[in-house]
């Protein structure tokens, strides 16, 4: 595998993202980043099974297992019976888990809104410029 030079695009995009991912998991919000993407999921892809959340969030099946507990427990996700497989059950968000994302999405919004309030005008359009190939590069998540 060839290395990536520290001041290459990609490392560069990886160093600021990772800082940028730690301080929007100190929002408000009451969801964790796991918690919070795992029921994002859940909100665009479900009602899924919980092979495939695993899957889709990259953890293993007792992961997802205890990420899905804990958002029952909190009243964010539900399970519904699979209609393909009657042993099995589907996890789909309620409506309490889709005001949560909507809290947290914005708790994380007001953070992003104080951290480039301070740019200028120019580096604002060059971030607004940049996003629909970031979003792009993530739209399958």
């Amino acid at each position: 595998m060839s290395e990536i030079a520290p001041d290459s695009v990609p490392a560069r995009l990886a160093l600021v993202v990772g800082r940028l991912n730690r301080r929007l998991a100190l929002a408000p919000g009451g969801l964790s980043h796991g918690l919070l993407t795992a029921l994002a999921v859940v909100a665009k892809r479900g009602p899924l099974r919980l092979a495939e959340l695993a899957q889709l969030e990259g953890v293993s099946a007792p992961g997802a297992t205890r990420i899905v507990a804990e958002l029952e427990t909190r009243g964010l996700v539900g399970r519904t019976v699979d209609p393909d497989d009657g042993r099995a059950f589907r996890i789909q968000v309620t409506d309490a888990g889709a005001d949560a994302i909507l809290r947290a999405r914005a708790a994380r919004a007001k953070v992003v809104a104080e951290l480039l309030g301070g740019l200028s005008p120019a580096d604002l359009d060059a971030i607004e410029a940049a996003l629909p190939a970031l979003e792009k590069v993530i739209e399958k998540y």
